[in-house]
C-alpha cells in the first residue's frame, strides 16, 4: 500500500499540495527512509518539495550526514520564502517556514540571534492567518521546548501549546497539508519527561504510535524510557 502511494506521486509530479504526497513523505519520514524522501523531493513540487526537503534535512542530520541536511535545509528555506512572497497568505508555508529556521539554528547556535526572531516573525504571522491551525501550535511548541528560558522557552508552555495542537488536530481541515498529528503526541511526551511526568510521557508516546504504526521515534523513546 505504501509502495502504491509513492508511485502515485512519483508519477503525478503536482505542483499544488497534495494530500498523497504529504501523507508519502511523513511515512517515509517516520522510518528514515532518505532513499524515499530524495526520490519525493525530486518529483514533488511547491509545498510539498520543502517538506519533503525538511524531513530529509532531519534524517540525513540524525545519521551525522551534517552537509547533506543542511543543503537539504536550505532547499527547503529557499522554496518556502519564495512561497510566502509569491503568496503572503499562505499560513501552511509561513508555518513551515518557521520550523525551518528555528532548525536552522541547531546546526549553528550563534545564528540564533538571526534566525530566532525570523522564525518567530513566520510564526506570528501564521497565527494571524490561522490560529486555528493545529500546526501553527505544533511548531510554536517546537520553539517553547527548544528556546533556553532567557528567550521565552518553557517546557510547561510547551506542553500547554501540544494540548491546544492535539484538540486542533481532531478537526483539521487543511487537506493537502495535513501532517504533524503523531508528531505532536511525541514533542507532548518529550516536553512532560522533561518535567518528570514519565508515565504520562509513555502514554503520548504509545497514542503516537497508535496512530502511526511505523513511526520510529516514539518507539525509540520507549524503549529509552520505560
Amino acid at each position: 500500500m505504501k509502495k502504491s502511494i509513492l508511485l502515485a506521486v512519483l508519477i503525478s509530479g503536482s505542483a499544488m499540495a497534495d494530500q498523497a504526497s504529504v501523507d508519502a513523505i511523513e511515512q517515509a519520514s517516520m522510518q528514515l527512509n532518505q532513499t524515499q524522501l530524495i526520490q519525493l523531493a525530486e518529483q514533488t513540487s511547491g509545498y510539498d518539495q520543502a517538506l519533503a526537503h525538511y524531513r530529509l534535512a532531519i534524517a540525513q542530520n540524525l545519521n551525522a550526514n551534517t552537509s547533506a541536511a543542511e543543503s537539504s535545509l536550505d532547499e527547503a528555506m529557499e522554496k518556502l520564502e519564495a512561497m510566502t512572497e509569491q503568496d503572503p497568505e499562505n499560513a501552511e508555508a509561513w508555518t513551515l517556514l518557521a520550523q525551518v529556521y528555528g532548525y536552522k539554528i541547531s546546526f549553528s547556535p550563534m545564528k540564533a540571534v538571526y534566525y530566532g526572531p525570523k522564525s518567530g516573525e513566520a510564526l506570528s504571522k501564521a497565527y494571524n492567518l490561522a490560529p486555528n491551525n493545529p500546526r501553527v501550535h505544533l511548531v510554536k511548541a517546537v520553539s517553547e521546548y527548544n528556546s533556553p528560558a532567557m528567550f521565552g522557552g518553557s517546557k510547561k508552555a510547551a506542553v500547554a501549546s501540544l494540548d491546544k495542537a492535539i484538540e486542533l488536530f481532531v478537526s483539521d481541515s487543511a487537506t493537502g497539508t495535513q501532517w504533524g498529528h503523531a508528531e505532536a503526541y511525541v514533542w507532548r511526551g518529550l516536553a512532560k519527561l522533561s518535567l518528570d511526568e514519565n508515565d504520562a510521557a509513555i502514554t503520548d508516546f504509545e497514542q503516537a504510535i497508535e496512530l502511526e504504526p511505523d513511526y520510529g521515534w516514539p518507539k525509540f523513546l520507549i524503549s529509552q524510557n520505560k
